[in-house]
């Protein structure tokens, strides 16, 4: 690393924010692809049961600790299902909500780990009646977050002296997470 130009950076936020009693600083940011299921942290299985006047969609997930150098909780884990055919009317456990205009269903699940219920293991559920059916079964996609550890294993070390890492955080976030029946 350019421990000048890190300098000369935080010489420049400390003068746009100088009350700041510390400044964060991106050292490495890079992206992981899926090597596999074994890979992913969160394992995804859908299903779909499509007639001309409802549709039955049921999204199985699994927490997967086993893909992370340590094991850290997903958070803010949203799953979004988009269905076609005249939506009227949507059952759904645990409660999601219903876009109109968009024409998908949202469920937020806070968090999931090990610690979870079923060790991180559920279901999403939901039945939907049409107006215009049959749905075609769609790619659904999962959002969410993890501090504290990375899929790759990568760290950070400062090898010399005269810097210190007073903080050294470890993030991952979903990018293209998606599933198919």
């Amino acid at each position: 690393m350019n421990m000048q130009a890190i300098a000369v950076y935080l010489k420049k936020l400390s003068e746009q924010n100088p009350s700041a009693s510390y400044y964060n600083v991106d050292v490495l940011k890079y992206q992981v692809s899926s090597n596999g299921i074994q890979s992913t942290p969160l394992n995804l299985a859908t299903y779909w049961k499509c007639n001309a006047c409802t549709t039955d969609v049921r999204v199985d997930y699994k927490y997967n600790p086993e893909s992370m150098n340590v094991p850290s909780m997903l958070s803010d884990v949203q799953v979004v299902v988009p269905v076609d055919g005249g939506v009227t009317n949507m059952q759904s456990l645990p409660p999601a909500k219903w876009n109109a205009d968009q024409m998908k269903a949202y469920w937020k699940i806070s968090s999931i780990s090990e610690k979870s219920e079923n060790g991180g293991s559920g279901s999403l559920r939901a039945k939907f009646e049409l107006s215009e059916g049959p749905s075609k079964p769609a790619t659904l996609a999962v959002q969410f977050i993890s501090e504290g550890s990375t899929l790759s294993g990568v760290d950070v070390e400062v090898v010399g002296t005269g810097y210190r890492l007073s903080l050294l955080k470890k993030r991952f976030a979903t990018g293209r997470y998606m599933a198919d029946c």
